[in-house]
């Protein structure tokens, strides 16, 4: 089938031209098939409907079947109806490759393309006012966005849910599959794209649509095992099975046998992938390649590194670039890995040593790929990493990276290496000859209150009976729990999960008996945390609302949560022993008066030997202090013995907490002064800046932390200093394009600041201190009575407002010569603070704790009255 016959199905000739241009004069078999087979469209292209308009479907092909531009022609079609689209997929990098993609195609034209992720917020409130034409968007932010606007699920047209092989995800699918069970009862489409998995028409039949099963790729592939020199293959396409002769290292080492083969494969113009199961054996791996291939140096992509902030990993792929090898790991920044992805494409780098990042989604176009058989896996049960077996569906995954279309590859090799007869034969029995495993529902196997609570959050169930309902419709209920549990166990399950989330005052009932959320429970929905996580935020903000904290007992808090936990965050057995974290957050905050019951109070009062994960939290939250404070990046990697890729990686999951935790405040009523505390600490963990950037920050969203730093370390983060600066000291930083919207901004800034200048009523008075009545003061006109040595203290601090007072001042102020007990002054301190709560609730940090230095009356100097006694004069 031609392009050009789309015509017939009412797409615009723009569009046509664009798609041959950029895919191709033909459509795939496949292609053609989902169009005149199963109505793609809703018709065959002469007025006949060949299914139901707009039936859900699955589609289920190998790698570079074209299954992806099924998916974005169904995406266009509707958009050009004036209707909304909502593309899911599970990576942020596939966001935003997807994003950029149709972006660059479609907006020309006039659709409105947006992204949301945790990485990208720009779009966000578009998402939620339903501005837009077509939405990329991660699964969970999906979720989160039907929480707070539930409404828009019934706006939604078509929904293309990508990889779908995320259900047997055992920290995600469990989310995922609640939220294609939304889908599935509204009258919006859905077209699922799968690689290839066991059991796709029950799969199929649970998204009330058709299977459309293909199994031939456009570029034949060879899978098999590699040993000995001889590459025991089947073919993709005919299986037909076949035997050829490559190079034998005579060695027993696997890694061996691979390099010796890479080496003749990318000299000969094959470009490779090599999959591993640990970063830094990509990193390892791509030093060692590098050493021994015999290729151009990555020029542009080299300079394109040299231009970013100095990393490990920026430092590494520079040196193995010089070579053509490059590696491709969680471990790196997004714009290295998008370097390195681009230069691939391009041909400059011919090998990449990866983890399983590059498996999904992302369209490299290798000629020969290696894959080891085993990975690391991590089970929350028991704290540990283990290694196991690869499954065939990864495998499938890995592997389907070779050969893909438009490449001019005549076919691709999927490469297994055995050292031994009995490996390979144990290698081809299980990913050859093997079956792939069937989608795992997930929703089963971990806390079902978390669940429940999103569904009553949604309003798609207000009672245990509607719950029952929903969940029985979900793929648990449909494959698991139908075959394993009776009505009634089920519904005492559904029951105990509704029980706790009551418990938790997330939820509550009616007097009619209906099920709704608290607005605490509510907050915790929208930001899509557990319960658990929420109440450990809960108590924190009880403990802390009326104290004064450093950002360090926050991040540390965090941290401590059950979705701050961050197994991924490195943290060897040699650091937890010797590194000794837990005395550096000691002496960090050992002059801190903190008096509540949160974790870094606990931690500093116990004498034991913090746990393993309780280690990796204080390591989490000692990074990010001195994140927030302009440590840079390799700075950071050198002292903590972590890489960049996790540093950044941590900060994003930490502002994400630290931003329920303000909503959390703000449902449970907390000071708005207090809530925008933790809501620029979240900022400041996302950016990596301090809070007097901020404003810059949010300025150009688009800056990175090294312009915004460099900016700063210049003085060239305020309005005033922006203005006067020429305008090729900020190219140095920004294009030319963020540096007029820079202009701007400092421009509207100092508009605004002499307006509210000239607007502005002088500042009223707070507090009044008067020798004449030195048993009280005043405190927002009202009397507030002390005792003699509170007085003293409040006076000595009204004497310099807004100032640090040393203790040494203080002291003599309130004691004189009387020698007493240091901890006597932050007594004193508690004293006088508890006396302004009684009256003044909203007074109640007015002093603040300079760490080893003094206190701080935070006041302006001109809302302070201080009348001092009258001098008696000599007679």
């Amino acid at each position: 089938m031609k392009m050009n016959e789309l015509i017939r199905y009412g797409v615009p000739p723009e569009i046509i031209q664009l798609w041959r241009e950029r895919e191709s004069e033909i459509l795939l078999p496949l292609q053609e098939m989902a169009i005149k087979r199963h109505g793609l469209f809703g018709a065959n292209g002469c007025g006949a409907t060949t299914t139901a308009p707009h039936q859900n479907f699955l589609i289920q092909a190998p790698t570079s079947s074209g299954k992806t531009f099924i998916g974005e022609m169904a995406a266009i079609e509707t958009a050009l109806r004036q209707k909304k689209v909502v593309y899911l997929v599970p990576l942020k990098a596939l966001a935003e490759e997807k994003f950029l993609d149709f972006d660059e195609k479609y907006t020309p034209y006039g659709l409105r393309v947006i992204i949301s992720s945790r990485d990208h917020r720009e779009f966000d409130r578009h998402l939620e006012d339903g501005d837009f034409s077509i939405a990329v968007v991660v699964y969970e932010k999906l979720s989160q966005l039907l929480v707070r606007r539930p409404e828009r699920l019934h706006e939604i047209e078509l929904v293309i849910a990508d990889e779908l092989e995320l259900l047997s995800d055992p920290d995600r699918g469990a989310a995922v599959e609640i939220l294609l069970t939304r889908l599935l009862q509204t009258s919006c489409r859905i077209i699922g794209l799968l690689a290839v998995v066991g059991c796709a028409d029950k799969l199929a039949e649970w998204m009330k649509g058709e299977l459309l099963f293909y199994e031939r790729r456009p570029v034949e592939l060879r899978y098999g095992v590699l040993h000995a020199g001889v590459f025991r293959y089947r073919t993709y396409n005919e299986c037909s099975e076949g035997e050829e002769s490559l190079i034998d290292a005579h060695s027993d080492s696997a890694w061996e046998q691979l390099t010796v083969n890479l080496c003749a494969f990318v000299e000969r113009g094959e470009p490779c992938l090599v999959f591993v199961k640990a970063k830094h054996e990509s990193r390892r791996g791509a030093e060692l390649l590098a050493g021994r291939v015999n290729l151009p140096a990555a020029v542009h992509a080299i300079e394109r590194l040299q231009r970013l902030e100095p990393t490990r990993s920026r430092d590494g792929l520079v040196e193995t670039l010089q070579n053509g090898v490059a590696f491709h790991n969680a471990d790196m920044s997004r714009e290295e890995r998008h370097i390195v992805e681009e230069a691939f494409r391009a041909g400059e780098v011919k090998a990449i040593v990866s983890t399983s990042t590059l498996a999904m989604g992302l369209n490299l176009p290798a000629r020969n790929v290696f894959i080891a058989s085993d990975k690391w896996r991590y089970d929350r049960r028991f704290g540990m990493p283990w290694k196991t077996p690869i499954l065939r569906a990864e495998y499938e995954s890995m592997g389907g990276r070779a050969g893909r279309y438009g490449a001019g590859h005549e076919f691709g090799r999927s490469i297994l290496v055995a050292t031994t007869p009995f490996e390979q034969e144990t290698l081809w029995r299980r990913y050859v000859e093997g079956e792939c495993e069937p989608i795992a529902p997930q929703i089963a196997r971990g806390p079902l209150e978390n669940h429940v609570l999103q569904l009553v959050a949604s309003r798609s169930c207000r009672s245990e009976t509607e719950l029952r309902d929903f969940l029985e419709g979900s793929l648990t209920g449909q494959w698991v729990w139908r075959e394993s549990l009776s009505i009634e166990e089920v519904e005492f399950r559904i029951q105990s999960a509704v029980n706790r989330t009551i418990d938790s005052g997330a939820c509550a009932k009616t007097p009619d008996g209906w099920l709704e959320t608290t607005p605490l429970g509510a907050a915790i929905a929208a930001k899509g945390i557990t319960i658990a996580t929420a109440q450990d935020l809960e108590h924190w903000i009880a403990e802390s609302e009326t104290r004064i904290w450093r950002p360090i007992d926050l991040l540390f808090a965090v941290a401590m949560t059950q979705d701050g936990r961050m197994v991924q965050f490195s943290l060897t057995s040699r650091e937890y022993e010797h590194a000794d974290y837990a005395g550096r957050l000691r002496r960090l905050t050992d002059g801190d008066d903190i008096g509540a019951d949160v974790p870094l109070n606990r931690l500093r009062n116990c004498n034991l030997m913090p746990f393993f994960e309780e280690v990796r939290a204080i390591k989490v939250a000692l990074l990010l202090d001195e994140w927030i404070e302009h440590a840079a990046l390799a700075a950071l990697e050198e002292q903590f013995h972590t890489m960049s890729g996790q540093i950044v990686a941590a900060a994003e999951q930490i502002s994400w907490l630290a931003d329920a935790a303000a909503a959390i405040a703000l449902a449970l009523g907390a000071r708005k002064a207090f809530i925008e505390q933790i809501r620029t600490l979240s900022e400041r963990a996302a950016r990596g800046v301090s809070e007097d950037v901020l404003p810059l920050a949010r300025a150009v969203p688009g800056l990175t932390r090294r312009a915004l730093l460099g900016l700063a370390a210049d003085g060239l983060h305020t309005p005033c200093a922006i203005s006067q600066v020429d305008v090729r000291k900020l190219s140095r930083w920004m294009p030319k394009e963020d540096v007029r919207r820079l202009k701007n901004w400092a421009r509207r800034s100092i508009n605004d600041s002499e307006k509210e200048q000239a607007n502005a009523h002088p500042p009223a008075t707070v507090l009044v201190v008067d020798d004449k009545h030195p048993g009280q003061v005043l405190l927002d006109g009202a009397p507030i009575r002390l005792q003699e040595k509170q007085y003293r203290l409040i006076r000595a601090l009204a004497e310099r407002p807004g100032e640090c007072v040393p203790y040494e001042t203080i002291y003599q102020a309130v004691w004189e010569d009387t020698i007493v007990e240091p901890n006597q002054m932050h007594f004193q301190k508690q004293k006088l603070l508890a006396g302004i709560k009684k009256t003044c609730p909203n007074r109640a940090s007015l002093i603040k704790t300079i760490p080893k230095r003094g206190f701080v009356l935070d006041l302006a100097a001109e809302e302070v009255e201080l009348h001092p006694a009258p001098a008696v004069s000599a007679a």
